[in-house]
């Protein structure tokens, strides 16, 4: 698992888990495999600068088997996650930590969504209430990790992705992450 934490809030922080690719910034069937590749949709950019506006610290919690699989080296998955950083504070927003793991499906480590191990550790760290916290993601696996960590769960079906059924067991579905963040 590899973690990356800007600063620590206080245990009183409100907090979000937000997966990356295809809610953040754009997904891509072969992998974002680069900063060329990487795009921030612009509803996220709006949906991070009000999270930040209204004082509630932002975790990005996202599976990253591209690195173990060896199409994404470990200077352009730096170099994302830094553009990343850059682009969401020019916009007025903030991501507080975020937890990647690096491994493929195979390797049955314990981090990989739908694990709940890289949530749980976030929990312990910022010491938060999963009870309270949303997760925010466009995958099923994103839901099961949601459900697993004890979090309440918000899916993202934006135009043109494949359909998961939806509606069942009180996930709230929305196109887009500023849509999704409004309804909190």
């Amino acid at each position: 698992m590899l973690f990356w934490i800007d600063s620590p809030q206080a245990s009183d922080s409100n907090f979000i888990f937000i997966d990356r690719d295809g809610v953040v910034n754009e997904n891509r069937p072969d992998y974002v495999k680069n900063v060329r590749e990487f795009r921030v949709y612009p509803d996220a950019l709006e949906a991070l600068a009000l999270l930040n506006r209204r004082n509630i610290s932002v975790i990005i919690v996202s599976n990253q088997s591209g690195i173990n699989r060896g199409f994404i080296s470990w200077d352009d998955f730096w170099q994302m996650h830094d553009a990343m950083i850059a682009e969401v504070e020019l916009s007025g927003g903030k991501i507080a930590a975020a937890l990647y793991c690096p491994h493929r499906p195979d390797e049955l480590c314990e981090c990989r969504k739908p694990m709940p191990a890289m949530v749980s550790a976030a929990v312990r760290l910022f010491e938060i209430d999963p009870r309270r916290t949303f997760f925010i993601g466009d995958s099923s696996t994103d839901m099961e990790a949601a459900t697993n960590a004890g979090c309440r769960s918000i899916l993202i079906r934006r135009a043109g992705q494949s359909s998961l059924e939806t509606g069942t067991g009180g996930i709230q579905v929305f196109s887009n992450l500023l849509d999704a963040v409004q309804s909190i």
